[in-house]
């Protein structure tokens, strides 16, 4: 019995020594060799059709593929000197576009708002028009301004009043204003007497006065490639990296504040409180603006696959199955229906075609950035990341020129949707004014911050921090 028990516990014990070195040889072989096996069956799974959406997004410094480079031109070397660079703050690469406002409108929806008008409200804003135009010819402009804005509230789509606003900002001097009520009257009617009277009297007067705007900014822009790389302006340059992603993000209702987005930026820590796709967007926006920065201002053309990559970072946390790819099912944005999805990739060859044209380059940089960006949004090619695209699609354009990133603040974003709706209405000259005046800010505020500065001893100016909260600004001044 005694040996028999010897026995039993000797095997036993073989048994567990085979189990435990069994295991460690198990272990060991997974330690050594997972890796390359889920990378094999990862990159199998990724070339079957229904997966590959689903695949994650590998992110490079340089993610334009090697052959496609290898047929892609660069700009010449000295362009490339004068491109504008994003200060990158981070060494190491670790909300949907819910358009609360339609960015364009059909000619259906203009014509039930003209079907749901009121009589009585109708009838009450001519009589405030016939009363404004009475005022105006006796003299009393103060009064005929207050009551023709009464009736402008009443019948904003209406000619007559909108001329007759048009003459009102006229005769106050407020010219461009004053143009832009008399298109928008042509628009409604094209055979107005009194808007192209007016036209022809704006129309040349605000030509002039916008090829100044440009020709200023670009002088401010040569100043701007002039200006010494000191510490001052690559510290004020590299906040605005985190500004330019909040503000993008928050333009589309994320609610993470600055600090908070410099914070996941920074260390890669959840904000407690915080939904996960705002984190997600925060760091979508981050690989794309490091893509643009690495790999695609230095080329001398933009290809529709350059869009999509951008559009595959945007999205690449968020929405990974949607990211990169046009839509293949209708949207609406508001009550705008954009085209089919038939025509999308259509369209989008013909954007392309129209940023490479050598023509397009005789356009004003900052015309042609705002031009891009308002026939991206026109088009609608993504189910979502529509605008953050667009974004970034003009500060493209505008780097390659040399200009700075420029930032879109969120508290202008009344202002970003108004002007992009008054240009499908056929006036784009308010959101290129609007685009200008932000591309003349972000230069004015480096070319003052180096000129006044000297190095480390400069705290960055509030245009670049951009946000209300002294507590935001305290902790960017105390980095």
């Amino acid at each position: 019995m005694e040996q028999n028990a010897q026995t039993t516990t000797i095997t036993t014990s073989i048994s567990w020594i085979r189990l435990i070195f069994l295991c460690f040889g198990v272990s060991l072989v997974t330690q050594l060799f997972l890796g390359r096996i889920s990378d094999f069956l990862r990159d199998v799974s990724c070339r079957v059709d229904f997966l590959a959406p689903l695949c994650p997004i590998i992110y490079e410094d340089s993610s334009v593929s090697t052959q496609q480079t290898q047929t892609r031109k660069f700009l010449p070397q000295e362009l490339q000197a004068r491109i504008s660079h994003i200060e990158d703050p981070l060494p190491i690469e670790p909300w949907t576009d819910q358009e609360k406002w339609g960015i364009v409108r059909s000619d259906k929806e203009e014509k039930e708002e003209k079907e749901c008008k009121e009589p009585a409200k109708e009838q009450e804003a001519i009589a405030a028009l016939n009363q404004a135009r009475s005022n105006r010819n006796s003299g009393n402009h103060k009064k005929a301004g207050v009551i023709i804005e009464h009736a402008l509230a009443l019948l904003p789509s209406h000619p007559d009043i909108l001329v007759e606003y048009g003459l009102h900002l006229e005769t106050n001097d407020r010219i461009v204003e004053a143009d832009g009520y008399c298109v928008r009257a042509l628009h409604v009617d094209p055979q107005n007497s009194q808007a192209i009277a007016c036209r022809a009297r704006t129309e040349s007067i605000v030509a002039e006065i916008d090829e100044k705007m440009l020709r200023d900014i670009r002088r401010k822009k040569d100043n701007f490639m002039d200006l010494p790389r000191n510490s001052a302006l690559k510290r004020a340059m590299r906040e605005s990296y985190f500004s330019h992603i909040y503000h993008t993000v928050a333009i589309e209702g994320n609610t993470l504040t600055l600090g908070e987005t410099r914070s996941i930026l920074e260390s890669g820590m959840p904000v407690p409180g915080k939904s996960l796709r705002e984190h997600n967007e925060v760091l979508g926006m981050d690989s794309a603006l490091r893509f643009l920065n690495r790999s695609l201002i230095h080329l001398a053309d933009i290809t529709l696959e350059d869009v999509l990559e951008m559009h595959r970072r945007v999205l690449g946390h968020a929405q990974p199955i949607d990211a990169g790819r046009l839509r293949d099912t209708q949207v609406y944005v508001g009550r705008f229906t954009p085209v089919a999805p038939k025509y999308v990739k259509e369209q989008m060859l013909e954007l392309i075609d129209w940023l490479n044209d050598p023509s397009t380059n005789a356009i004003d940089p900052v015309q042609r950035a705002a031009i891009a960006h308002y026939k991206l949004v026109v088009v609608h090619p993504f189910i979502d990341g529509n605008g953050r695209t667009a974004r970034l699609l003009l500060n493209l354009v505008l780097m390659k020129a040399g200009f700075p990133p420029v930032i879109l603040p969120v508290s202008t974003r009344a202002e970003y949707y108004a002007t992009l709706n008054t240009a499908n209405l056929g006036d784009l000259r308010p959101f290129v004014r609007y685009v200008a005046h932000h591309v003349d800010r972000t230069l004015q505020t480096y070319i003052n911050l180096v000129s006044t500065c000297a190095d480390e001893k400069c705290s960055v100016p509030d245009e670049i921090l951009d946000e209300e909260s002294p507590l935001i600004k305290s902790l960017h001044q105390s980095v």
